[in-house]
Formats: structure tokens, C-alpha cells, sequence
């Protein structure tokens, strides 16, 4: 028996994918007999129509194919400058709000102007910039 055409039928009720639609094995006969919506709706809530549960994409899978050869576009429109410089500066004041029990207030507020205005751009030369000081 072919039940393709319910199970797209129940997908477009359900506003879910084909795949997801399972059907009880035992309950076949009263599938193919259902003809109206209303007596599907019967049978997904008696159980005789189940969904599947939703498959992910690993995070590992995504990023095999962000290799080179995949990437169109120049490097600032696949991500802006705007957005990395506030990624660096609020890692930079991440940091530095970490360490500002362990250094003079005014000491915290030269390092920070000089992150503001991006004369320390990475966390290294922040390190550096706080051992010179010390």
C-alpha cells in the first residue's frame, strides 16, 4: 500500500517535512481507510500517526564546509569590520575588568583609552601592557 500522498497530506497539516511524518506499523489499514482531516487528526491523537523528532546539524559538519574553497565574497563581507572591532574591544575590556582589582584605577583607565582608541588590539599586547606597567 502506498501512503505517500497522506503523509504529504498530514506534512501540510502539520507544517512539518515528510520525513518527520512515522506511522504505526500495526495501524496501516486504518491509515488508508482515513480520508478526511478530521479523521487524521483522530489517529495522530489516538497514536497511530506519530512526528519524528527534529535532526540537528552538528556544529562540526558546519564547519567543514567553511574551508576556503567555499568562501565567495571578500573577507569584510563575510563578516563586517564594524563587528570585529566590537568583538575585540569588548574581549579587551572582558579581560580588563578581570584584572582591575589587581591594578591602580588609574592604570585601568589609560589601559582602557588606549583599547578605545586601538592602540592594544589583542589580549597578548594587553598582558604586555599591564606587566610593563606593573
Amino acid at each position: 500500500m502506498n501512503l505517500s500522498s497522506k503523509r504529504d497530506l498530514i506534512a501540510r497539516m502539520l507544517g512539518v517535512g515528510k520525513e518527520r511524518i512515522a506511522f504505526d506499523p500495526e495501524r496501516l489499514e486504518d491509515i488508508e481507510d482515513a480520508v478526511t482531516r478530521d479523521e487524521i487528526r483522530a489517529l495522530i491523537s489516538q497514536g497511530a500517526i506519530k512526528l519524528k523528532p527534529i535532526r540537528g546539524q552538528s556544529r562540526r559538519q558546519k564547519e567543514r564546509r567553511a574551508g576556503q574553497g567555499s568562501r565567495k565574497g571578500k573577507k569584510g563581507a563575510r563578516m563586517g569590520k564594524k563587528i570585529r572591532w566590537v568583538r575585540q574591544v569588548r574581549a579587551l575590556r572582558g579581560y580588563l575588568k578581570k584584572v582591575k582589582p589587581n591594578i591602580s584605577r588609574e592604570m585601568y583607565w589609560e589601559l582602557y583609552r588606549r583599547i578605545k582608541g586601538g592602540e592594544i588590539r589583542t589580549v597578548a599586547r594587553l598582558k604586555e601592557a599591564i606587566g610593563g606597567a606593573k
